[in-house]
């Protein structure tokens, strides 16, 4: 089992601007691990994203949004984070995934929903030098809802462009599309349809892309425990329950899988366990409880986490302020490690390419101390051959204290 070690210090940041840059600051991780702190909000940040936003750089970028409704994007160069934001509602917001909802807007849009029952369009404006800023604007609203998921993404691709869905406290789901009306010169009018009415909120979902032979599905999980399969269609959102489980259900990760199978979920219960659903090609599902931990947790990512390519692995953040991987190999037993250790609980994780030096995935933990944490392997972790310096074999450099 690997060495548990705590975060090294504790960051304190005034009112954020809307552009700072930071340096990474190394914080302590188990062995095999590095973690750099990339941001931080004045409240806790419940949602994150990597994905690519501006098509001139080339890493993607991260989208975190916060307690105090900031939508932040976080783009690295060299090891420094430029975060840029904006604030549309003052209260929490949900992200989508970049996404080319709007014809009117050159380029990608993000889009988002909060605890205000409103829907917001942020778009990237570029600007001199090759910078840019974010644009925010209000596209709908609707009298007591929270929005807890927002999907941008190719629903439908007999239809030009993407398709957009907000997913409401009470189980409505609303399509938003792109409205051209004269009295709308600012050219930002949506047209808001419900389109569905799904048992309890749904807190997070995956797109299953098409194929010849199946419509994009959305898998979501509710907080009334249904695992759900949607598809849209011109006459609404068509779903059905997949799996029912006697407890909440709160964030969901897809591993896809070769032979033709639809692939591997995994998904996290609020009493700590941890579930693997197998899905067939006739579409039945092998249930498996994977992880038996602690109460509350939220965050799942699926990912390559280690330097055998076929070891199946996912990690899972939660209230127990820990991230812990959970990993087998073969057909071999499920086993556990903690990774790293926050000051704060734990809310949302993620996975993407963000740091090349390694041959794996990354990991981006967000928590309610507004902490942005970056977890990677060291450098020449799963790239055989590579050399390393000898500065930067050790698996754990000195955490630094952050100024």
């Amino acid at each position: 089992m690997n060495t548990l070690l705590r975060l090294a210090a504790v960051c304190s940041f005034a009112a954020l601007p809307a552009q700072t840059t930071v340096t990474e600051q190394s914080v302590l991780t188990a062995e095999d691990w590095r973690g750099a702190l990339i941001h931080r909000a004045t409240s806790g940040v419940w949602y994150a994203r990597v994905e690519q936003v501006v098509d001139d750089y080339g890493p993607p970028e991260a989208i975190v949004a916060d307690d105090e409704g900031r939508l932040t994007v976080l783009s690295v160069y060299s090891g420094n984070w430029t975060a840029r934001s904006v604030d549309p509602d003052h209260q929490w917001l949900a992200p989508s995934r970049p996404a080319d909802v709007d014809p009117r807007v050159p380029g990608k849009e993000i889009y988002a929903g909060g605890r205000a029952g409103n829907v917001h369009r942020v778009r990237i404006v570029t600007e001199a030098a090759a910078g840019f800023r974010l644009e925010s604007v209000e596209i709908a609203h609707v009298a007591g809802e929270e929005f807890h998921t927002i999907v941008a993404a190719d629903l439908q691709p007999a239809r030009a462009g993407d398709e957009l869905l907000a997913f409401g406290i009470t189980g409505a789901v609303f399509r938003l599309e792109p409205a051209l009306r004269d009295d709308d010169p600012s050219g930002s009018a949506f047209a808001l349809h419900r389109v569905a009415t799904l048992p309890g909120r749904v807190r997070d979902a995956v797109l299953v892309p098409g194929s010849a032979a199946m419509s994009p599905r959305l898998l979501g999980v509710s907080r009334s425990g249904d695992v759900l399969a949607m598809t849209l269609a011109d006459d609404g959102l068509h779903w059905q329950v997949l799996a029912h489980e006697a407890m909440g259900l709160g964030r969901i990760a897809l591993r896809p899988v070769a032979d033709g199978d639809a692939g591997v979920l995994y998904v996290t219960r609020d009493d700590g366990v941890l579930l693997r659903l197998a899905i067939g090609r006739d579409g039945t599902l092998a249930r498996e409880v994977i992880l038996a931990g602690d109460q509350g947790l939220r965050g799942v990512a699926a990912g390559t986490f280690f330097d055998d390519p076929a070891r199946e692995a996912v990690a899972v953040y939660g209230y127990n302020a820990r991230v812990q991987l959970v990993s087998r190999a073969g057909a071999g037993p499920w086993q556990v490690e903690t990774i790293f250790a926050s000051e704060d609980r734990g809310h949302w994780l993620t996975v993407g390419e963000l740091d090349g030096r390694n041959g794996t995935d990354e990991l981006l933990a967000t928590g309610f101390g507004g902490q942005v944490v970056l977890l990677a392997r060291p450098p020449g972790y799963a790239l055989p051959g590579a050399a390393v310096p000898d500065e930067l074999r050790s698996s754990r450099l000195p955490a630094r204290t952050p100024k």
